[in-house]
């Protein structure tokens, strides 16, 4: 069983599920912007570099899910977080068009089935991250029952199992199977969950350092890249693969998910209390709670569609012959993004935490004590 300090764990996967979310807006600047590859489009030079940098950046929701899945498979199940959750969603995507309206841009909700999204955005899949992983935490507490009771060796087995028809398969198979989704479900996020358990548990011995773990992720993040730039040649030529020259972008394709393994095992292993000291560690500490809010505020479905533009307006379009003119467009252009999403979602943090304190003597915070019980008993 892996031994580690609580501390290194704790300042580790927080600092990955920051750098995890700046991936996520790096891989949405990609595809907003059309520097990336698909099937039907020219190779140009900032397409190539926008692979490559795809190919890095792909793994972000895998390991942001193992993150999450690292920590629920041992925690007690509380109501009281998806509660927090869901009025955290709703903060934004009500707030988000009230906003957009009073300002006198356009808003996606015009008549009552399109308004749904903003009321109902778990059951209307408004961001379907966010309605993968609600589903995943309402299925932890049988999942924890589970893993409780389960032997290393049939835990192995069973992910093993699932593993053959939720990655392997797909991930050799030139067409299109009917069950998968490319991850972008929470029956992916189940496996992930169950994934992060067993590495909790029993760690893997043949990533077992940080040096190991680097190298895997650095190796399957190459061969990702490889395997997208031969796919997209051989489909220029021959016109066909059109369907599998998308495979190596899918969150449960086989590569993918080794090098989110390897880049979240590199986080675990990296002795980052050495090097970071007090005040970074709690910078650290104190923003990573926000990440999930740049996720809502960037996806929003009013905002998805113009904060490149946004962008654009700022640093120019991105030209589809110049990698530096992209490059530094990404890079800044993303982190200048990423910094005003921290920062609005650290105001809505702070209204919600004195939010929290009156809630905490009304009968809903009782009710929502008598429901934890009831999973304790």
């Amino acid at each position: 069983m892996v031994q580690e300090r609580s501390h290194k764990r704790i300042v580790g996967f927080e600092l990955l599920r920051l750098v995890a979310m700046l991936m996520v807006l790096m891989l949405h600047f990609i595809s907003q912007t059309g520097s990336l590859a698909i099937p039907g489009t020219e190779l140009t030079p900032v397409r190539v570099l926008g692979g490559l940098v795809e190919s890095f950046c792909i793994v972000a929701v895998d390991v942001y899910v193992l993150i999450s899945g690292y920590f629920l498979s041992k925690a007690s199940y509380r109501i009281e977080r998806p509660v927090k959750l869901l009025l955290q969603i709703l903060f934004y995507t009500i707030l988000i068009p009230i906003v957009l309206h009073t300002a006198g841009l356009a808003v996606y909700g015009q008549d009552a089935w399109t308004a749904a999204v903003y009321l109902l955005p778990v059951s209307m899949k408004h961001y379907w991250f966010v309605t993968a992983y609600v589903l995943m935490y309402l299925f932890s507490p049988l999942l924890n029952l589970a893993l409780q009771k389960i032997t290393r060796q049939q835990l192995k087995i069973t992910i093993l199992t699932l593993l053959f028809f939720t990655c392997f398969l797909k991930s050799v198979s030139p067409v299109q199977l009917l069950i998968d989704n490319a991850g972008y479900d929470f029956c992916w996020f189940l496996m992930l969950y169950l994934i992060a358990a067993y590495l909790r548990e029993y760690g893997w011995a043949r990533v077992n350092t940080a040096a190991k773990a680097g190298c895997l992720y650095l190796v399957c993040s190459l061969l990702t890249f490889a395997l997208h730039i031969g796919l997209h040649l051989i489909h220029e030529r021959t016109g066909g693969l059109a369907y599998y020259a998308a495979v190596p972008f899918h969150y449960n394709s086989l590569l993918c998910l080794l090098a989110a393994i390897g880049f979240f095992q590199l986080f675990r292993y990296l002795p980052l209390e050495k090097h970071m000291g007090r005040k970074g560690t709690r910078l650290i500490l104190r923003l990573s709670p926000l990440t999930f809010g740049v996720y809502l505020i960037h996806s929003h479905v009013d905002i998805q569609n113009r904060w490149c533009g946004w962008l654009a307006d700022i640093f120019g379009e991105v030209p589809q012959n110049a990698p530096l003119g992209f490059l530094w467009r990404a890079v800044v252009g993303v982190f200048l993004a990423y910094i005003i999403c921290l920062a609005i979602d650290a105001v809505r943090k702070f209204l919600f935490d004195r939010l929290a304190k009156t809630l905490s003597r009304t009968i809903f915070a009782k009710w929502c004590k008598l429901a934890d019980e009831a999973f304790h008993s």
